[in-house]
């Protein structure tokens, strides 16, 4: 039998982040608009609070894969800041004024 060589070539390739920049939009524009909702804010802080982590993810990514942090990370990592921070306002006006209520 001849000795047969596998070419096979192995790349290491980087992820560039665009999957984790657009959850980032997305999931800070859902942090956003859902903060001025009542009872829907308490579940889109979360949402805030993920795209706030995936903004900074998809930003370390594409830096280090194109040399420039990507524009929708960015989105991404700022409107996931706004959303947490209206998300927390919204639960401490929320506290207040169920305080305020019941004393």
């Amino acid at each position: 039998m001849d000795n047969q060589e596998n070419n096979t070539q192995v790349t290491n390739t980087v992820s560039d982040g665009k999957g984790f920049s657009i959850a980032a939009l997305i999931l800070g524009v859902i942090g956003v608009i859902g903060s001025f909702i009542p009872l829907i804010s308490y579940v889109t802080a979360v949402c805030a609070i993920l795209g706030l982590v995936f903004g900074v993810l998809g930003r370390s990514r594409s830096f280090e894969a194109t040399g420039k942090a990507s524009g929708m990370a960015t989105a991404g990592f700022v409107l996931g800041i706004i959303g947490t921070s209206f998300a927390v306002l919204g639960v401490v006006c929320s506290i207040v004024c169920t305080a305020a209520v019941f004393s």
